[in-house]
């Protein structure tokens, strides 16, 4: 990855600005794959392949369109030449953390975007609700967030770890958004895998 673009900052999100910063069109310029948000935190933003996709707090999935607002995200353009990994014996979210350990701790101060994609025992996501003006702060519309749990779900789990030095800006550590494109997601809370690449 050479360039990682940054809509907003996490701390603007968390006090409740959710805002349009930018247009799909613009943010994916020069990038594909990522995870965000919308304006008004109007579902969750998966970008992969260049498509943006909204993941709503009625469990679907729906394209976005070009001229759509942004209110937070991260993306870059994703590398397809990067040797692809098995991963296996993923019990849950802090299990694939785990496994994703030994690629990050080479250069802990740099971001790293991954994507895996595979089948998926069980998946236990969540969205939110939009918000209108006066938005609320991020931890009280998460009070009525929707949570599902979807079973043998093939999919792609994209995730973005930041370093610590940007805690604020973004969320330091690794963020993971999941989706069974054109059907549903959300942020991933836990998923068992049978096998992701």
């Amino acid at each position: 990855m050479k360039t990682l673009i940054q809509a907003s900052t996490l701390n603007a999100l968390m006090l409740g600005n959710f805002d349009r910063t930018i247009s799909i069109k613009d943010f994916l310029h020069h990038a594909d794959t990522g995870i965000g948000t919308y304006t008004g935190l109007d579902g969750e933003a998966i970008f992969e392949d260049g498509v943006a996709y909204k993941a709503t707090a009625d469990g679907k999935v729906t394209v976005m369109k070009p001229e759509n607002g942004v209110a937070f995200g991260t993306v870059t353009k994703f590398d397809e030449d990067v040797p692809e990994e098995e991963l296996t014996h993923i019990t849950d979210i802090n299990a694939l953390k785990d496994a994703l350990e030994p690629y990050v701790e080479g250069n802990k101060n740099i971001f790293y975007m991954i994507k895996a994609t595979g089948v998926f025992k069980t998946m236990h996501v969540r969205s939110c609700f939009p918000s209108e003006k006066p938005y609320p702060t991020l931890s009280e519309v998460a009070k009525n967030q929707r949570e599902f749990h979807f079973a043998n779900t093939r999919g792609s789990v994209i995730a973005v770890y930041c370093p610590a030095y940007v805690n604020g800006i973004n969320l330091a550590g690794t963020s993971i958004t999941s989706a069974e494109i054109r059907r549903r997601a959300g942020i991933s809370l836990d998923y068992p895998q049978t096998a992701c690449a």
